[in-house]
């Protein structure tokens, strides 16, 4: 995948998301998220961010403010309210996106005849997924790394750098889920370790942190830029867009 692919993918989700967004299912939203991404650039590049993006899109729609505890209680309303046919939308765009990494699991396999309820799927896929867990914890760390994006912003205009020190931050405080999924948790432990290594290279933007900024990027980008920690741009996607949601004082 290249840059381009992602602007383009991210326009015709844009475009989707608006289409009667306040009349559509979560499950609707999601499904023709993905099939507009899939036909736009024929890849995968933002189906963890799709379906972090989806309920809070739906919680957007009565928001008067920034209220991390009435945003977990929007959150679980939204997904306590979806159906079966949500959750066999969600599968079935999940099959199309097919994402990497995915593999096979004994319960609630994206394979298999869908559950009841999505949550249902969440909580069994969250022991592996962070964007599952999302769904099975009312987005607690989405909300908290918001405060903590809102709160970086707060003594600074740069959001792409507080976007950026928040990376490693997450990085930092726990393993990405798809890179423990396509290498194994020694790996991801790794790059948890070598994130928290930056941290403490020295202030932000310091010469010291630049430099071993410098070695973790080059080391993520080996081997054809397999060790991508994917989950934390979804985590990083939906963040960003609850702060704008909750705030709308961003202009990037």
């Amino acid at each position: 995948m290249r840059f381009e692919h992602f602007v383009l993918a991210s326009q015709a989700i844009g475009r989707a998301f608006d289409d009667r967004l306040s009349t559509r299912s979560i499950g609707q939203i999601v499904h023709s998220s993905v099939q507009a991404m899939v036909q736009a650039v024929e890849v995968n590049t933002s189906l963890g961010t799709i379906l972090l993006l989806a309920p809070i899109a739906l919680c957007s729609l009565n928001s008067t403010g920034w209220n991390p505890k009435d945003f977990q209680e929007s959150i679980a309303s939204v997904l306590e309210d979806s159906t079966p046919e949500d959750c066999r939308l969600i599968y079935q765009a999940i099959r199309i996106a097919n994402p990497g990494g995915l593999g096979q699991v004994a319960n609630q396999d994206v394979q298999s005849t869908p559950p009841e309820s999505i949550l249902e799927a969440m909580r069994i896929a969250s022991a592996w997924d962070d964007v599952a867990l999302q769904y099975a914890n009312g987005f607690r760390q989405v909300s908290q790394w918001t405060d903590r994006l809102l709160a970086i912003l707060e003594s600074s205009s740069d959001l792409l750098g507080a976007v950026r020190l928040l990376q490693i931050e997450i990085l930092a405080s726990r393993p990405d889920s798809l890179i423990a999924r396509k290498h194994g948790k020694q790996v991801a432990g790794l790059v948890q370790s070598q994130a928290a290594d930056v941290l403490a290279s020295g202030p932000y933007a310091s010469p010291e942190f630049e430099k071993a900024w410098s070695r973790f990027d080059g080391y993520l980008r080996e081997n054809g830029h397999r060790k991508n920690p994917g989950t934390t741009a979804d985590l990083l996607a939906a963040v960003i867009f609850l702060a704008r949601c909750a705030q709308d004082r961003f202009d990037g």
